[in-house]
């Protein structure tokens, strides 16, 4: 295996469950605009219109709810030059490119790909093979860590290695039932 391809939410970013942020009610709005069906800045536009705050305090409020998963971060730092590394969102990009900054994510991911910037979405398999495609990597080559069963299974179907990351501990114990990273 040459590369760990990751799921976003949920494996890198963690919730830290702060605040009650009541959820958005048009969620096929919301599914619109991670997947790029929609310009995104009116999406920006309603969310501040149901928050009753600016656009920028409503991606801060996302943001501050969000916290790095940092022994995950601590473990691709000890194992960067050895694997590429790399991570699929669905997601807003005004939000992830929040993430990529704040987070410094250029420095421990060779490749990040967003739904709403690439216009494809988890689990459309030509998401997975863009992942590939950009690692210049097979399928074959790669491992899916997933938060939900069916995101991995579409990356199996194409010949990746895949799991359901639960938490820090599971995922350490997966990798290493594969081979990886010892």
């Amino acid at each position: 295996m040459k590369a760990l391809i990751f799921d976003f939410g949920g494996i890198i970013s963690l919730p830290k469950g702060l605040f009650y942020i009541p959820i958005f009610p048009d969620t096929e709005m919301w599914h619109k605009a991670e997947n790029g069906e929609i310009p995104e800045e009116d999406f920006w536009q309603k969310l501040a219109e149901y928050y009753r705050k600016s656009s920028e305090e409503v991606l801060q409020t996302l943001f501050d709810e969000k916290q790095l998963n940092l022994p995950l971060i601590e473990f691709l730092k000890s194992k960067k030059g050895q694997m590429k590394f790399g991570f699929i969102n669905n997601g807003l990009d005004k939000l992830m490119g929040k993430f990529i900054n704040e987070w410094d994510l250029r420095s421990f991911f060779d490749v990040m790909i967003n739904s709403a910037k690439e216009r494809l979405s988890k689990p459309d398999p030509k998401i997975f093979n863009l992942a590939c495609e950009r690692l210049n990597l097979s399928p074959s080559d790669c491992v899916y860590i997933g938060r939900k069963e069916h995101y991995v299974d579409t990356a199996r179907s194409l010949g990746m290695r895949g799991f359901v990351y639960n938490d820090f501990e599971n995922f350490k114990s997966q990798i290493q039932q594969l081979g990886l990273l010892l």
